[in-house]
């Protein structure tokens, strides 16, 4: 892999003066100050860029570390063989024309791989745009991008970027330039048919001059590889920044559970980098903006002081933070006292503090209210909002925000709203120090709201012994769980299965007041859809109500297999919950889902998610989490539900998912009624992986 960043020599197969695309890979290795051997290869030309071309690699005079490959995509596989016996660890295939066109390309991109495989070379691509890395000053690329005036190397701040999509990451390559800021390293990595995101990824997290990475990923990556990924940029200290695409897709999903619509697809993928400390963000701005800023400080908590040039934009700002996580605490009097001579008598010493148009007249007074507001013991992070501002005056007031950071253990944010060429130089100016300067105030908040603290995860205990042996193949009913749920220590409602009339007046007999009825079938998820549900039937009407039922059912679902009615007490009043887990997938743990219950689980979608298993402290944060927390803490006077019985129930499912690993599709109790004292499994789903439907 070092002859991918730190190549002595390179080929460029296909290379030419005559094909925009072909001649920059050659002209930016020589433009850039490539020092290593540059060899174009292509029997048509005797020299490309004034460098002698040769017809072949095994005519090229010295040994080769690094290929480029730009020819027609039924060649690329027959040119990786002749790499390798040149000698070459590493070829980099530019052409496109494999999976991304259909299935005669998917099946040259097998070949490809194939053929890599069996002559020991790793190759990067096909149908992607190269990389650069500027410590090597090795510019691989024919992106465009690559050839826009960006920072030198001791001013890019280490941030890197790794991505699946090569027009995107040309697009980055650009806002990089226009932002002041260049890339230390930058790889494309395109269809991946051999080397991955995730690879590529790792192997820059392990060089010293990378700080950052910014990742812009379209598959989910490997479960395993990931996580040891994420895990080890938290022992390095260094910050992964993710942009992911996809997500809206609803994804593969056991159709049995409510939990399967509620889950967003790739839930895991997004938890595991949450668990890290890796930033998540919606769109290719925000995936520079926050790198920049991870090479200053981050806040130590949400508590935001504004200082604005604008009465507006401050009001504006206000309104945007409170949905964040982010407010404005009030400044300390010894604060305001400090501000007040710096500020004219129209302004505000309250937060956001404005210092109105006169900051035109003396730009250094802007610097001196920053530190100030900075110093109060109230403040975790400074916002600067400036509006109409440009020309020397916001050379000026860069350098006066400049001063005021430096030194300063608190993150800068600022939203500069004005003329992009009237700030262009200034703006680049404080991204190089690793100040983000972003458009609007929102921004900016959004921004600042990502870089907050989280709450690492206690490790978990594991699921009670024995658990998993009440687990058959195949789908799980609620009346064939109820070892399990016990095994667990879950409450669940006395009663049992019945076949028919008979032995539904049999249980009846042994149960006390109303009782409810339950189709109990593989087939039926969702058992009211199907008038498989009778509520508050009396003991002794048990029989008959049991027969309606099944007719019921069998004429609604006639190919569903039953295997009877459950009959059980009717569980007390509660607030209804719904807890599931999707068990593990492509090498990811388990996701848990806790949030409101019963039919309208999927119309109100109040739910938190967690990887699992969580112990019972983590399950309370789960639900103090949920928007309707305040129906179980008490809700217009009504008794609090025990929420902690409802956590302890909570943590024994996630546990025992996690116990089975794999084996586990999705396990779900809908609803668990929390009562004032305990709660109460009201039904159970679970499914193994051998019953997955697509």
């Amino acid at each position: 892999m070092e002859s991918l960043l730190n190549p002595a020599a390179v080929a460029v197969v296909g290379a030419s003066e005559r094909k925009a695309m072909a001649a920059r890979l050659t002209r930016f290795l020589l433009d850039d100050g490539f020092t290593g051997a540059v060899y174009p290869v292509n029997p048509r030309y005797e020299q490309v860029h004034g460098l002698p071309c040769y017809p072949a690699l095994d005519r090229i005079p010295g040994p080769v570390d690094l290929v480029l490959i730009m020819v027609p995509a039924d060649r690329v596989a027959e040119v990786v063989a002749e790499s390798a016996r040149a000698g070459a660890r590493l070829a980099i295939v530019l052409s496109s024309g494999f999976a991304e066109v259909g299935p005669d390309g998917a099946a040259l991109q097998d070949e490809l791989a194939a053929t890599a495989r069996r002559c020991g070379i790793r190759v990067l691509g096909p149908n992607c745009q190269g990389l650069l890395y500027r410590p090597a000053a090795l510019t691989a690329t024919f992106s465009s991008g690559a050839g826009l005036p960006s920072a030198p190397p001791a001013e890019t701040g280490g941030i890197a970027y790794v991505g699946q999509s090569g027009a995107l990451g040309g697009s980055v390559l650009g806002m990089a330039a226009d932002r002041g800021v260049g890339l230390t390293a930058w790889i494309s990595v395109g269809n991946q048919a051999d080397l991955t995101a995730t690879e590529a990824t790792a192997l820059l997290l392990e060089d010293p001059a990378i700080r950052v990475l910014a990742c812009y990923l379209e598959q989910l990556p490997d479960g395993a590889e990931w996580t040891e990924l994420a895990d080890r940029a938290a022992e390095l200290g260094k910050h992964l920044v993710v942009l992911r695409s996809g997500r809206s897709e609803t994804g593969r999903r056991a159709v049995a559970s409510h939990t399967g619509a509620l889950v967003r697809s790739g839930a895991a993928f997004d938890l595991v980098a949450e668990r890290s400390g890796a930033v998540l963000v919606d769109d290719i701005d925000e995936l520079l903006d926050t790198a920049i800023a991870l090479g200053g400080p981050r806040p130590a908590g949400g508590r935001l002081g504004v200082v604005t040039s604008s009465g507006g934009a401050g009001g504006l700002a206000a309104d945007q933070a409170e949905p964040t996580g982010l407010r404005l605490p009030e400044l300390d009097r010894s604060t305001q006292d400090v501000l007040a001579p710096l500020i004219p008598p129209f302004g505000s010493l309250v937060n956001p503090v404005d210092v109105t148009a006169q900051v035109i007249n003396d730009a250094s007074a802007l610097g001196q209210v920053c530190e100030a507001v900075a110093a109060d013991d109230a403040v975790d992070a400074v916002l600067v909002l400036l509006t109409t501002l440009g020309g020397r005056t916001a050379e000026q007031i860069a350098e006066s925000i400049l001063r005021a950071s430096r030194g300063c253990a608190k993150p800068y944010a600022v939203a500069w709203q004005y003329s992009h060429a009237e700030i262009a130089a200034p703006a680049g100016r404080l991204r190089r120090e690793g100040i983000p300067v972003v458009s609007t105030s929102s921004a900016a908040i959004t921004l600042l709201s990502r870089l907050l603290p989280r709450d690492c995860p206690t490790v978990a205990p594991a699921a009670p012994p024995g658990s998993a042996g009440h687990l058959p193949t195949g789908t799980l009913t609620e009346a064939a769980g109820a070892r399990l749920l016990d095994a667990l220590g879950v409450a669940r409602p006395r009663g049992g299965l019945a076949t028919g009339a008979a032995q539904a007046e049999a249980v009846a007999r042994e149960l006390h007041g109303e009782l409810v009825l339950k189709v109990q079938s593989p087939d039926v998820p969702h058992k009211t859809e199907v008038g498989g549900v009778l509520l508050g039937v009396p003991a002794a009407e048990a029989g008959a109500a049991a027969e309606r039922l099944l007719r019921a059912v069998r004429s609604a679902a006639p190919h569903a297999r039953i295997d009877g009615v459950l009959v059980q007490e009717l569980a007390a009043p509660g607030v209804e919950l719904l807890v599931g887990v999707r068990g593990s997938r492509d090498g990811y743990p388990p996701v848990l889902t806790a949030g409101f219950g019963g039919v309208t689980a999927e119309l109100y979608a109040d739910v938190v998610t967690a990887l699992a298993p969580v112990d019972v402290a983590g399950a309370e944060r789960m639900l103090r989490a949920l928007r309707g927390a305040p129906l179980l803490t008490g809700f217009r006077g009504r008794p609090p539900a025990d929420v902690r019985a409802a956590a302890t129930a909570i943590a024994a499912l996630s546990q025992a998912a996690a116990a089975l690993g794999d084996g586990l599709a999705e396990f779900e109790i809908n609803p668990l009624i929390v009562h004032a004292e305990g709660a109460t499994a009201a039904d159970l789903l679970l499914t193994r992986t051998s019953e997955v439907r697509g």
